[in-house]
């Protein structure tokens, strides 16, 4: 939701910066809004899964270096860490804390993507179809396996930085993991969440 005064500071940004940032909320009973919703929903989570995996790939990557440049630090922060090196110590801990601030930020686009996009599939057929490039007729007792599924190939798909492409990507990818989907018999979801009731 964007309260009135958030309102009237993005409305001055864009205004002296030449931006064209939303002043409203999204009004998800009309079709363009939904799908701008979804637009941006969609551009969140990729683009905070992206950070995240980046992050993920430098903990990962900066290990390695102290392991191999700076061997006696990388024993100390596992053995005793008050005798690590300190810069190397806050290093590592900034990133991790960054790495793990991402997962959740990325965790919570996630959840926000799983709504908005739960809400366009109570959409009637056409509206679908406009927004999604297909309509669903979807059994609730499969959509957190949908979704689950959604999210795995989305995380395989390319990243791209900029709002369309990754929603056609998005768009690719939904199309392709719900077409013809058949569902697992002894799925759980992860989440461990019933499924919606619509």
């Amino acid at each position: 939701m964007i309260d009135y005064d958030s309102a009237r500071h993005i409305e001055i940004l864009n205004k002296y910066l030449g931006m064209e940032h939303r002043t409203d909320s999204f009004n998800l009973n009309e079709s363009s809004d939904l799908k701008g919703a979804l637009e941006y929903a969609v551009a969140a989570y990729r683009d905070y899964h992206h950070y995240r995996s980046t992050l993920g790939g430098l903990v990962e990557s900066f290990d390695e270096s102290v392991e191999y440049f700076d061997t006696v630090s990388w024993v100390n922060m596992a053995r005793t860490p008050e005798n690590a090196d300190d810069l190397t110590i806050d290093c590592a801990s900034s990133l991790s804390i960054a790495y793990n601030n991402f997962i959740e930020l990325s965790e919570r686009a996630e959840e926000h993507l799983s709504v908005i996009l739960k809400v366009t599939l109570t959409a009637p057929d056409e509206v679908q179809r406009e927004i999604l490039g297909n309509s669903f007729d979807i059994d609730p007792s499969e959509i957190e396996e949908r979704l689950e599924r959604l999210f795995v190939a989305l995380s395989y798909s390319e990243y791209h930085r900029e709002i369309p492409d990754n929603f056609e990507t998005f768009l690719e990818v939904l199309n392709d993991e719900w077409t013809d989907f058949e569902p697992d018999t002894e799925f759980e979801p992860m989440s461990g969440l019933e499924p919606p009731p619509f």
